[in-house]
């Protein structure tokens, strides 16, 4: 990549775009000609617990507010 990001920072680049706009993986997938059962599992994993992740802070931080949402 010539702007020097790292395979896990362009994976976190993308699931944080795909969470924005409401993309799961497998729409992803599709959207490319990909089947899901066919792509390399391992980064199709860290991709959904990226997006998991994202997910799961984004409804404590709703929750709890910005300030209180890592302790709840």
């Amino acid at each position: 990549m010539s702007d020097g990001k790292s395979p896990s920072q362009t994976r976190l680049i993308l699931a944080q775009f795909l969470f924005a706009h409401g993309i799961d993986i497998e729409a992803l997938y599709k959207a490319l000609g990909a089947e899901v059962a066919d792509c390399d599992a391992e980064a199709v994993s860290h991709m959904a617990g990226i997006i998991d992740g994202v997910t799961l802070a984004t409804q404590k931080i709703k929750t709890h507010g910005l300030d209180n949402w890592a302790k709840n």
